[in-house]
């Protein structure tokens, strides 16, 4: 699993956003969640779509984690090196061909995966969005 927290710590306006009431504070760490949360579904890698499904939210007092619950999501993240896959519940490795012929073997020389970092993606969204955020409440809390 992995996983991320998300809170007001480290934003350029930290003193500021550190001195917000319980609620308004609270709202502003749901609101970069939801941030986080959307980029993270969303860039996720979709092939079956799995990996996306398994982004969750839990929002606590003054902080938010975000979780991806797949098993392979480090691998995703960050990417894997050149290795060959060999069968383990069979004699041979079964599957279908980029042109559809059905293929058995009995290893598979994978190339290896590039690193996807949708995970500091959604990261960094929220963090760019942040003052922005805080602003929209600032202005509905005055209204």
């Amino acid at each position: 699993m992995l996983s991320f927290e998300v809170s007001t710590s480290g934003l350029e306006f930290d003193d500021v956003a550190q001195k917000l009431s319980g609620p308004m504070r609270q709202k502003l760490v749901e609101k970069l969640a939801d941030i986080a949360w959307a980029s993270a579904f969303w860039n996720a890698p979709t092939q079956t779509g799995y990996l996306a499904s398994t982004v969750v939210k839990e929002v606590g007092d003054g902080e938010a984690s975000i979780n991806v619950l797949a098993s392979y999501a480090m691998y995703v993240v960050k990417g894997t090196r050149p290795h060959v896959i060999r069968p383990v519940n069979a004699s041979v490795l079964a599957f279908e061909a980029a042109d559809g012929r059905l293929v058995f073997t009995h290893l598979v020389n994978h190339p290896g995966t590039k690193p996807n970092p949708f995970i500091q993606n959604a990261v960094d969204d929220a963090r760019c969005k942040a003052e922005e955020t805080f602003a929209r409440l600032w202005l509905e809390m005055l209204s």
